[in-house]
Formats: C-alpha cells, structure tokens, sequence
C-alpha cells in the first residue's frame, strides 16, 4: 500500500511562507539595533580611552623611567619596580592597606545588609532613615575625615567627652598610637561609605516578592529565618558586587587616611595611596610613585577578577 504524502494546503504554505517573513524582519530588525547599539557606544569608547587608557599607559611610562616633574624623561626599565619591591617599607603599606581595605568593606557589607534589611522590614521610621542613612555619602569627604580627626583628639575631641560622661576615666589617644590608629579611620570610612552601599543592598531586598514571605510565614518561618534563608540568597549577587565595589573604594582610600594622619604615627597608617602621594608629591620621585602605583593596580585587578568569578561561580 502506497505511503500516504501530506502535502501542505495553500493556507500551510502562506502560514510557512508569513512565518519567515516574520523570521527575516525580526532578524533585520535585531541587526539594526546592534548596529545602533554599537554606534552609540562609539562616544563612551573613545571617553574611555582618552581619560583612561592615555592616563595608563602614562603611567606606565613614567613607572618605566626616572622623572622628578621637570625635564624630559630618562628610561631606565625596570629599575624602579626592583627598587620598590625591594623596600620594606612597601610591603608594610601593602599590609596595612590591606588589613584596611578588607576590614572596612566588611563593616560596611555587614552594616549595609542590617540597615537594608531593618529598612525593607518597615520599622518605623523607615522612609527617613533612607535620607538620614545616606547622608553621611554626600558630605564632603576632606571635611568629614578633619571632624572626625578633631572628634578623636584626647584632650578635647567629642569622642572623649562622651566617653567621660559615660563613665570612662581616663582619655585616649587612639590615632596618636601605631597599634590603634587605623581603628578611627576604618570606623570613619565605614560610617561615610555605607550609604551607597545600603541603597544598593536595600534594591535587592525589596525586589524579593512579598509572595515568598508570605509563604515563609505561613510555613512558621521567624523574621530572623526568612532573613538568612530567603533575603540573604536572593541579595546575593548584589551584596557580591556591592562588596567588590567596596573593596576597591577602599583599597585606594586616600582622603580619610591623609586628611586624619597623614600615615602616621610612624607608617601605621601609610597605605598604598598615601605612600604613592609621598613619593610624588613629597620627594619628586615620580618614577618609583608610578611603579608602586601600578603594583597596587595590579593587585586590585586580581583581587576584582577573583571576586568576579567566585560571585559568577555562585550565581550558577
């Protein structure tokens, strides 16, 4: 018995027929928008490259020669790097840089999630706590750090008083001590950088459908559960850009360290940046500032591209 052969109706072949007329206008129309879309990154490019990529390879130029700000430069290759690598005092500002830049992120990725969360559970209060929260962002950093290096002074900072009304006898000098002084500048940066961080945190949270909570809720979970088990997952990746964001305002931090020690006493407080602003700005090496400049860049981007791909990692 012959196979039977559908063959298609004349309304199935204008059907076929419409369908990629669909097909090939849609794809016309997704070309034309990329086309777009590349174009009108054209501008952003070429900013990017003229503010960004001229200043670093100046940069490295200048890290690969001898120059104290006047005169042409002189090449000498590598040297400023084996220079630079080979002081101690530059791994005792990679330390202290560190230990201040991971420890401030983490109290303002720790205070941000509480803020955000006692926010989004709508305390009272609620709505000005988003302005008076962010406030301390938009306050001129130079003039904050100077009020708060006044507030730490052991013989008539605020700080002091305070503690003598409290009951504490006795005053503290903690930022004219190497083993304390990096404590009022991490608690200085923690309380002026958390705004940013909290309005972003606070975004994700209050993207979770109220649906999910309901259903905790009904399930029995408590507050403090539905906290780590639901808002804490789904904030995530925010909290995991948020941090890395963080970290590298941190990790070039200049104006809180030099405006309230200026890296002392001693080097207890000499970072990175401080220890780039010295070298150039102080005694005219301009040579071994860019190489150190470069080395701490060099050590945020590996630090970024980690944080990077652990937080796509868990997103997957």
């Amino acid at each position: 018995m012959p196979s039977q052969i559908n063959t298609p109706t004349p309304a199935g072949i204008s059907d076929v027929r419409g369908h990629h007329v669909q097909r090939r206008r849609r794809s016309n129309v997704g070309s034309l928008t990329g086309r777009w879309g590349l174009l009108g990154a054209v501008p952003a490019a070429v900013l990017l490259a003229t503010f960004v990529g001229v200043t670093v390879v100046q940069a490295g130029v200048i890290s690969l020669s001898e120059w104290h700000g006047i005169g042409p430069l002189e090449f000498v290759g590598l040297r400023n790097y084996a220079e630079v690598l080979a002081e101690p005092a530059t791994w005792e500002a990679l330390r202290v840089t560190t230990v201040f830049a991971f420890a401030s992120t983490a109290g303002v990725i720790v205070t941000a999630t509480l803020l955000a969360a006692a926010v989004s559970a709508k305390m009272w209060g609620s709505t000005s706590y988003r302005i008076i929260w962010f406030m301390p962002g938009i306050a001129p950093a130079a003039a904050a750090a100077i009020f708060w290096a006044s507030a730490f002074q052991p013989n008539f900072g605020a700080i002091n008083e305070i503690a003598k009304l409290l009951g504490f006898e006795g005053s503290s000098a903690l930022l004219a001590s190497g083993a304390t002084a990096l404590i009022p500048i991490i608690l200085v940066t923690i309380w002026s950088s958390v705004g940013f961080s909290f309005l972003l945190i606070l975004g994700a949270l209050e993207d979770v459908p109220p649906t999910t909570y309901e259903a905790a809720r009904i399930d029995g979970a408590s507050a403090t559960r539905q906290f780590f088990s639901i808002s804490l997952p789904l904030a995530q990746p925010v909290i995991a850009t948020t941090s890395i964001l963080a970290l590298i305002a941190t990790f070039n931090g200049f104006t809180q360290v030099w405006a309230m020690t200026r890296g002392g006493p001693g080097s207890a407080t000499n970072t990175i940046p401080v220890a780039v602003y010295k070298e150039a700005f102080q005694f005219a090496n301009y040579g071994t500032a860019a190489a150190l400049a470069v080395i701490g860049a060099v050590i945020l981007t590996i630090l970024g591209a980690i944080g990077l791909a652990l937080t796509r990692s868990r997103q997957q």
